[in-house]
């Protein structure tokens, strides 16, 4: 795996430099409602965005209540007591005490966000060891290691680099059920995630 890491910076002639995040997203506050201005339905178009980390953020759908409290999608939102970070793919809702980055560059997708999400979320402790109105400031000073060539941001060595791991994760998988005898098993997502984390830590 390594050796493919290293054939990959090489492809992209990577240079890897320490940026602060703010110079990456822009912090905003949410505008927020509670959660009893909204209708809930199990057709609701638009994810209500928590401070719960459970559902990754999201307590449920609801139906469009107006513009003015809508946030607008492709976006990273953040609840201020788990400070985890979840992609916010569309437009969404969102409670109290939640923030939402949005990219100062263009190109942010679901193929790359995960790079940036991963990045946030091992500052994850330090958030939450500050109080929550100094959050952007702390948020803006993080650093974040981030890949370029020819001093450009490159999205496309980060989503190569993201589908790399994938591969290998479900190469390491299928060998794991053809080993034990369950290559013809249909696993749910929840089960080969379970199972693949056995082998790659051992059991425990």
């Amino acid at each position: 795996m390594q050796n493919k890491l290293k054939q990959l910076e090489k492809k992209y002639s990577i240079d890897w430099r320490n940026e602060k995040a703010g110079n990456y997203f822009e912090v905003r506050g949410n505008p927020q409602l509670n959660k009893d201005s909204f209708n809930f339905s199990e057709n609701g178009e638009y994810p209500y965005f928590t401070r719960t980390v459970l559902n990754n953020g999201v307590a449920g759908y609801v139906d469009y209540f107006d513009e003015e409290h809508k946030i607008s999608g492709n976006s990273i939102a953040v609840g201020m007591l788990g400070m985890q970070f979840f992609y916010m793919e569309r437009d969404f809702y969102a409670g109290q005490f939640t923030k939402t980055l949005f990219p100062r560059f263009e190109g942010l997708n679901r193929k790359n966000v995960d790079y940036f999400i991963s990045l946030l979320n091992k500052h994850q402790v330090i958030y939450q060891g500050s109080l929550v109105r100094h959050f952007e400031k702390l948020f803006n000073e993080t650093e974040l290691k981030l890949p370029f060539t020819h001093d450009k941001l490159n999205l496309d060595y980060i989503e190569e680099f993201i589908s790399t791991l994938e591969a290998e994760r479900l190469a390491t998988l299928e060998a794991y059920l053809k080993a034990t005898g369950l290559k013809d098993v249909e696993l749910s997502e929840a089960e080969a995630e379970s199972l693949l984390s056995l082998e790659t830590t051992g059991g425990g």
